[in-house]
C-alpha cells in the first residue's frame, strides 16, 4: 500500500489544504473538546496536517502520526512534525486514536482489522472520518485517489460496534454514533469562495460526502 500511495503524494496538488478539510477538522475538534492532558494518535496520517491543527485546538500533547508511505513521512518531517514509520514504535493506551480516509481503501479482513486496531490502541476515543464515493464525486472530481469501496452509515456503525466489542470487551459499555457531514460529496478541491455558496444552496437537500463515526468508552456503573 505504501508503494501505491507514492504517486499520490508526489503530486503537489494532493499536498494542499482544502476548505472541506477545515470543515472536517472543526467537527472532529468540537466533538473531542479541549483536553490538554490527552494523547493523540492518527493512523495513516498522510501529511499530518489534520492532527497538527487538531492537537493545537485541543491543547493536547504533540500527537503520534503513524504513516507507512515514505513520501508522506518526508513531507511531515519537513513540516516540523514527527512521523512514526515503524508500527513497533507506537505507544499504547492513547486517549484518542483517529484516522481520515483509511479503511475504505481495503477489503476484508483488512478492512475490519484496521478498525479493530484503532480500538486496540485507544483507551477512550476512536474517531473515523470516511470519504464517500458519491455519484457527484465520480462525475466531477479528479480521479487522483487510490481505489476505494464505499462505506454506508450502517456498515460503519456495525464495524465500530464489532471493534469495540472485540478490543474493549463485551462487558464494556461504549457510546457510538455515525453521521454524514460536509455535503459536497467528498470533493476536496473546491475553491474557497465557492464552497460556502454551494453548501448553502444545496447542502441541506443532498447527502453528505463524508461519514464521521466515533466511539467512546464509558466506565461501567459501580
Amino acid at each position: 500500500m505504501a508503494t501505491e500511495w507514492s504517486p499520490y503524494w508526489q503530486d503537489a496538488r494532493n499536498l494542499r489544504w482544502s476548505v472541506i478539510d477545515q470543515e472536517v477538522f472543526e467537527r472532529v475538534a468540537n466533538l473531542l473538546g479541549w483536553g490538554p492532558e490527552r494523547r493523540l494518535l492518527e493512523l495513516g496520517a498522510g501529511r499530518g496536517l489534520h492532527s497538527k491543527l487538531l492537537y493545537e485546538a485541543m491543547r493536547c500533547a504533540r500527537p503520534d502520526l503513524y504513516e507507512v508511505c515514505p513520501e508522506a513521512c518526508q513531507y511531515m518531517e519537513r513540516a516540523g512534525l514527527s512521523p512514526v514509520c515503524d508500527e513497533s514504535r507506537l505507544g499504547r493506551d492513547y486517549d484518542i486514536v483517529w484516522s481520515y480516509g483509511v479503511p475504505e481503501h481495503f477489503e476484508d479482513p483488512t478492512r475490519q482489522d484496521i478498525i479493530d486496531r484503532h480500538f486496540e490502541l485507544s483507551r477512550d476515543w476512536v474517531v473515523l472520518v470516511i470519504p464517500r464515493d458519491t455519484w457527484v464525486r465520480r462525475l466531477v472530481a479528479r480521479r487522483d485517489r487510490i481505489p476505494a469501496r464505499d462505506f454506508t452509515e450502517t456498515e460503519l456503525k456495525e464495524r465500530l460496534e464489532r471493534g469495540a466489542r472485540k478490543r474493549w470487551g463485551e462487558g464494556q459499555p461504549a457510546q457510538l454514533a455515525v453521521a454524514a457531514c460536509c455535503p459536497l460529496f467528498g470533493i476536496r478541491h473546491v475553491p474557497e469562495g465557492i464552497y460556502p455558496i454551494v453548501e448553502r444552496l444545496v447542502g441541506w437537500a443532498l447527502p453528505g460526502g463524508l461519514l464521521l463515526g466515533w466511539a467512546r468508552k464509558r466506565a461501567a456503573a459501580g
